[in-house]
């Protein structure tokens, strides 16, 4: 979604989406709600919290910075998240099916392309090292604008003869490489432009010098006037911006900050482009709303954003209430009365119940916009309390088709997976309900908060996300399919995660001391019921078996650890191992990132791993002697690359010291050893660092022990063993669960938990 000079995770997503919790517990109305989304920094002082609602806007796929794509995608998000309405299938023609003209599309292109992006604080806070890192982005980005301005200014010549060529210059290249001696295709099109604009006015230096002048450079966020600039100095000012950015996202004390949209001084009239081609531009359309609603009159403040808010909100436009309502109601019943939601033309659904709908919507604008009301008012409805099971055996076909309206749920409809992972951490006594902050990991150990908090990285979303039907973050989606694979039943079976919901839960109902109370206790906290009499009796013959936990049958994981540290040459060992403290489920490495701010590349896999990037940073692969014994080791170490310089790579023993030792370039070696003596606790360390550069030091290197071991008091030697690196590899030794255990998860997968009805 973005280049790698620019950080690809987002500054503001968790102040919008706590913005979003606190409005709706607030039950702020929803008119209000949506103009603050569109236009809070034209309705709220600066520095207010909810200048967050603008994520709405702002939070949206990057496109690699393409304007245009980027522009599509906030109108399409606006339209129908708002209005219900496919808008963008305006861009390249009129709408096929809507009286929705390409001249509306372009209308609305207008009021965003008059927008430009601002990182702004929505709380009043102090903090020294962001004030030096932003004061050094805006004193770089002054500097580099003004020495472009001067460019420019200096080559006017070439830049106007160059406006008779333009076949030489694409309007937008991505991927171009643009040295500072290069005449900049972008500007040559403002050139282009600004001579259409102005016929027979003569740029002069100081004409050249105003804002509307094809040589400034606007003061805006790099996001938006990357294009004025040579590749290194975009690169330059991306990794400034990037540096706030960072420190924004990690640092704990740092105060909340917006994304915003801001009206540019000079906003722009847009022409409709043909056939979607920003190449041919055709006739210029005024910024308004659209025609479907009646006769329009031009945006006239600004880009028009703020008017356009207010024209989503005005009571009188029939399209606003009725779609929330009916979003609403198919929170509820899982359908709504517009089976559609983002789609209200000709291509979507008709309403089942155009009258119901019609009064909801009135009743909705009636309450003051107030969500909260409209939850009450259809959760305490005849239809809502009937049941969700009744026998429709002797119903017409006509009554049959519209049961799932009249029903509670039409079918029971199973929870998302959001839903079920709240839900099982609630069962299990364990569910963190602190409200707002930075996002966590999904699975790590620690993370026992709403799913809602979650951290999401949309170029690698977590592989359970997809498996449960996670809406795709790229784009607006009205409604989640649901699917029934292998792979969720497998997920409850064998994910850790479930494994220590399940131990939590047995452990919550331990304070029981019979086996009926314990039992009780697991019903009612995971379906709020006491266990029927043959539930109770087979419960109680499932748990009968063997209680202890045992071991799973490779319990060799425990005898390796993964860190790093730095080699000594003089005493031939580690000079201090510290473990590398994130596991990903493949890798050991520094964080959830790789590489990253803390460790760099240090990174341990089943195969291999890479070293960190100085020989401060090693890696080191440990294994732990289990008992007194001679082993034998057999190892290759393989460098497969030819570019960069090598590694080096270490076998120390912790009391023999260096045991062998080589360095690597494109090749590989064999780095075994027999009969290693070895006593109870002794460690053996496989290290590897870089020879002289970081460049291309991945490395494959999964040894493997085996021997006998002398157990003091066995009256001899323990048959042979083998301890291989890559089988063993885990987060730490798996154990199978108590009969108790099985039991909970088994209830914790049941149908009774999973769905809704």
């Amino acid at each position: 979604y973005v280049y790698a000079r620019e950080e690809k995770n987002w500054v503001h997503a968790s102040a919008y989406r706590d913005w979003v919790v606190q409005s709706l517990n607030a039950d702020m109305p929803y008119d209000r709600f949506l103009l603050l989304q569109i236009a809070a920094d034209q309705v709220v002082p600066p520095n207010s919290p909810d200048l967050a609602a603008m994520g709405f806007l702002t939070l949206g796929r990057r496109f690699l910075g393409v304007t245009h794509d980027i522009i599509d995608d906030r109108i399409d998000v606006v339209m129908r998240g708002t209005q219900a309405l496919t808008v963008a299938c305006a861009r390249c023609h009129d709408h096929k099916f809507d009286p929705i003209p390409t001249r509306d599309y372009y209308a609305l292109y207008g009021v965003f392309q008059s927008c430009a992006e601002a990182l702004v604080p929505c709380a009043i806070g102090t903090n020294a090292e962001l004030a030096a890192l932003e004061k050094k982005n805006r004193e770089l980005m002054t500097k580099r604008r003004e020495e472009q301005m001067k460019r420019t200014r200096d080559r006017v010549t070439d830049y106007l003869q160059a406006t008779r060529e333009l076949d030489k210059y694409p309007e937008e290249v991505f991927g171009q490489i643009l040295d500072a001696n290069d005449l900049n295709p972008f500007i040559v099109h403002r050139f282009v432009a600004w001579l259409e604009k102005h016929p027979g006015v003569e740029l002069t230096e100081e004409r050249l010098k105003q804002p509307d002048s094809p040589a400034f450079v606007p003061d805006e966020h790099i996001a938006n006037i990357e294009m004025y600039f040579p590749t290194g100095v975009t690169t330059e000012l991306w990794k400034a911006q990037g540096d706030v950015d960072r420190h924004l996202i990690k640092t704990s004390t740092a105060p909340a900050y917006a994304t915003i949209l801001k009206d540019r001084a000079l906003p722009s009239t847009p022409r409709v482009f043909t056939r979607g081609n920003p190449l041919t531009k055709g006739d210029a359309v005024p910024r308004q709303f659209l025609s479907i609603f009646g006769n329009q009159t031009p945006f006239t403040k600004g880009s028009g954003r703020l008017e356009l808010a207010q024209a989503i909100i005005d009571p009188r436009n029939p399209l606003t209430a009725r779609v929330m309502v009916n979003r609403i109601w198919q929170h509820h019943f899982g359908r709504g009365l517009v089976s559609t939601p983002s789609d209200f033309g000709k291509q979507g659904s008709p309403p089942s119940h155009p009258e119901l709908l019609d009064w909801l919507a009135t009743e909705f604008i009636r309450s003051g916009w107030s969500i909260k009301h409209m939850h009450r008012l259809i959760m305490l409805s005849e239809a809502y309390k009937q049941r969700s099971d009744g026998v429709m055996e002797n119903w017409s076909d006509g009554q049959q088709s519209i049961t799932p309206l009249l029903h509670h749920s039409n079918v029971p409809h199973r929870l998302s997976f959001e839903e079920a992972r709240d839900a099982w951490l609630a069962a299990a006594g364990r569910l963190n309900l602190r409200v707002g902050g930075r996002p966590e990991p999904l699975f790590a150990a620690s993370n026992t908060r709403r799913t809602l908090y979650a951290f999401v990285d949309r170029e690698n979303l977590p592989a359970v996300m997809r498996t449960f039907d996670f809406a795709n973050p790229d784009l607006s989606i009205p409604q989640r399919t649901e699917t029934t694979v292998p792979q969720q039943a497998l997920f409850g079976l064998n994910h850790p995660f479930l494994v220590q919901q399940a131990k939590a839960l047995v452990k919550r109902v331990s304070t029981e001391k019979s086996p009926e109370g314990r039992i009780g206790l697991l019903y009612r906290y995971l379906f709020q019921r006491s266990p029927k009499a043959d539930e109770l009796a087979s419960a109680l013959s499932f748990v009968a078996v063997d209680e202890k936990p045992v071991l799973a049958e490779n319990d060799h994981a425990k005898a390796w650890q993964h860190g790093f540290g730095e080699w000594d040459e003089k005493t031939g060992r580690v000079k201090t191992f510290t473990p590398l403290p994130h596991f990903t489920g493949h890798a050991w490495q520094g964080d959830e990132d790789w590489p990253n701010a803390k460790l760099g590349w240090a990174q341990l896999t089943p195969e291999g791993g890479h070293p960190g990037n100085n020989r401060q940073h090693a890696v080191v692969r440990r294994w732990i002697a289990p008992a007194d014994g001679r082993y034998d080791l057999r190892s290759t170490l393989i460098h497969e690359p030819k570019v960069g310089d090598g590694i080096r790579a270490f076998v120390s023993h912790s009391r023999l010291g260096k045991l062998l030792g080589t360095k690597l370039h494109g090749s590989k070696a064999d780095l075994s050893l027999t009969s290693i003596a070895f006593q109870k606790g002794d460690t053996l360390d496989f290290i590897v660092d870089i020879d002289i550069g970081l460049n291309s030091d991945q490395f494959l290197w999964s040894p493997q022990l085996s021997g006998t071991q002398t157990i003091a008091g066995s009256g001899g030697d323990t048959p042979s063993e083998v301890w291989d690196a890559k089988k063993d590899f885990t987060a730490s030794p798996k154990t199978t669960l108590t009969s108790w255990e099985q039991l909970a998860q088994v209830l914790m997968l049941s149908n009774e938990f999973m769905f809704v009805d």
